[in-house]
Parts: structure tokens; C-alpha cells; sequence
């Protein structure tokens, strides 16, 4: 379990999360405003509300919509992001060697770290170690852009009359976008996306779906069945959604920070049961169902891997497209 944190006293930055908190449940009580679901977590058969970011629940309430006792987080070794209902704070990041600090742990957040200069890790890599630097290009080459903390340098082919690409450039950039906003007034894609099927010269570009499925347990599939089912189906999402994406997609479902970074934490060397353990927060939260899911990848244009997703549950027979 993460380190509880100090319980002689708020840390000013707790302190000051703490009386916002205070201030807002004050003022959404006198003018009888309802606190958002977000705002409350189970204790047992009571409704509680949540702590305050950088502190974690020492004690829950005991009666009904109430606080319980939140007590600090340790800062430099523990903290929790936004409200939180968790009897414990979270570990801080500690930077391995290869890596260097560039934002420290507080109380209401993690610490950042990135690959020393010289050293970088890809965005789409769980960056287990940070790679070097390549320091030279090829003859025939020169460098495009350096090295970075997340990219490798680049090389390209060596070029005379930069300044002539540096006009010509931006003036092709204009032309394009004059073309691309006359065809689309012209061709009125943009005003129904789910109308149309946008087409290109370019073979790898992703079309947008005429209709998005609809999918409904099959009149074969149990009702004491269809949990499990719908659980099972999460595998393909896990499989299907790219891992620069993963993020975006959390967001898209509301997933708090909280919920996230307790997901990583208890799955430390296992992505696959990280992602499951994120579904099932949002699952536990929101109780949604499998059009919703797909949707959410529809709206970050992910079309491709939400068809995939669906060809798959139809082949599994659990699921039938009513569309």
C-alpha cells in the first residue's frame, strides 16, 4: 500500500485545496445546488464525500453526504490528483537513472520525468530504458531535426537553396487549405459527417462510417450472461486501441487521474490488466455498455479499430447490429 500521509498537519498547498473544497460544499448547501456523482464515494451503505486533492480519507463519515476525515499526503513520497474517495495516497514516480526530474512531486501531483540529453524514448514505447542519441548523419546527409527526449535525431538529404523552400512552402501550405475549404463548402461533408464517407487520393487515409453500428445482445445470449460478455469484449478494445491513444481515450470516458495512476500502480508490469483495470473503474462509475465505448473511439477518429471491434463482435455471436 502507498505511504498514508502525515497526520499532524496540511501542507499549504493541501491547506489551500482543503478550504476551496470547504468554500464549495458551503456555498452548493446554502443555495441547494446538487454536488455533482463525481463528488461522492461508497462507504459501505453510506454516501460520503470525497477529500480534496493531496489528501487521501483517514476516516470515512458516518453520516449520510457528509466528509469524512481526510488527512495530507506526504509530500515528496505520496499524493493524489483531484478529489479523491482512496484510503491511501499514491507512490511517487521516482526517476530511474537514466532520466532526470523536471517536475517534482507535490501533494496534489506526480513527478515528471524525461530521458537525460543525449538520451531519448520514443511516446508509443512503455520507455523502459532511455535509447542514445544517434550523433551524425550518413554522408550525403544532414540533420533535420535533433535529437530530443522523445525522438531520435533525423536525418535527410542535403539540400542547396533553403531559402527558396522557405518561400515556396508556405505558399503551397496556403494553396492547399484555399483547395480543401472550397471542396468542402462545395461537396457539404463537413455539415454530416455521419452522412458521408470522405475520399482521397491518398490510399491509407481512414473513411468515416455511413452509419455506425448499433449492437445488441443476440435473443440467444442469456441475461445473467451479458456482464461477463460485455467484459470479454474489452480484450478487443485493449488489443485495437494504438497505445499513443490509450490516454485520450481514458479521457474521452471521464476517467479520473486518480483512478488512472491507481491502475498503473497495481499493474505495474502488465499494460494489458493496466488498461482492463481502467475499464472496469469506468465501468464501476458510469455502468455504460458497448455502443458507448465505440462511440468514444468514433469522436477521437479512431474509425478504423472501432470497425475492427465490431466485425469481431459479430463474428462472436453474443452481439447482433440492429442499424
Amino acid at each position: 500500500m502507498a505511504p498514508r500521509g502525515e497526520t499532524t498537519g496540511y501542507a499549504p498547498m493541501a491547506k489551500l485545496t482543503f478550504g476551496f473544497f470547504s468554500f464549495l460544499l458551503v456555498v452548493s448547501t446554502t443555495n441547494g445546488l446538487p454536488l455533482p456523482p463525481e463528488m461522492y464515494y461508497q462507504a459501505g451503505n453510506i454516501r460520503c464525500l470525497r477529500c480534496p486533492a493531496g489528501t487521501y480519507v483517514g476516516v470515512p463519515c458516518t453520516t449520510q453526504d457528509t466528509v469524512g476525515k481526510c488527512f495530507p499526503c506526504h509530500t515528496g513520497s505520496s499524493f493524489s490528483e483531484g478529489f479523491t474517495g482512496l484510503d491511501h495516497c499514491l507512490n511517487c514516480l521516482s526517476c530511474r537513472d537514466d532520466q532526470e526530474e523536471v517536475r517534482p512531486c507535490t501533494a496534489t501531483q506526480n513527478a515528471e520525468c524525461r530521458c537525460k540529453k543525449g538520451t531519448y524514448c520514443p511516446l508509443d514505447h512503455p520507455c523502459e530504458v532511455c535509447l542514445t542519441c544517434t550523433e551524425s548523419c550518413p554522408p550525403g546527409q544532414e540533420l533535420q531535426f535533433p535529437c530530443n527526449s522523445t525522438s531520435d535525431s533525423h536525418c535527410g538529404p542535403a539540400q542547396s537553396g533553403s531559402w527558396i523552400i522557405m518561400v515556396c512552402v508556405p505558399i503551397l501550405l496556403i494553396l492547399l487549405l484555399l483547395i480543401g475549404l472550397c471542396l468542402c463548402k462545395h461537396l457539404k461533408w463537413c455539415k454530416d459527417r455521419r452522412s458521408r464517407v470522405q475520399m482521397t487520393e491518398n490510399p491509407d487515409t481512414e473513411g468515416i462510417p455511413l452509419i455506425y453500428p448499433c449492437l445488441v445482445f443476440s435473443a440467444e445470449t442469456k441475461k445473467e450472461d451479458q456482464e461477463a460478455i460485455f467484459r470479454r469484449s474489452w480484450d478487443h478494445f485493449v488489443e485495437e486501441v494504438p497505445m499513443p491513444k490509450w490516454d485520450q481515450f481514458m479521457r474521452m470516458l471521464c476517467l479520473s487521474p486518480n483512478s488512472v495512476n491507481e491502475a498503473k500502480e497495481n499493474n505495474r508490469d502488465n499494460s494489458r490488466e493496466q488498461k482492463i483495470a481502467m475499464l472496469d473503474a469506468w465501468y464501476q462509475q458510469k455502468s455504460g455498455n458497448v455502443n458507448e465505448l465505440l462511440s468514444y473511439l468514433h469522436s477521437i477518429r479512431l474509425h478504423t479499430p472501432a470497425t475492427i471491434i465490431v466485425q469481431k463482435l459479430l463474428q462472436e455471436g453474443y452481439y447482433v447490429d440492429t442499424n
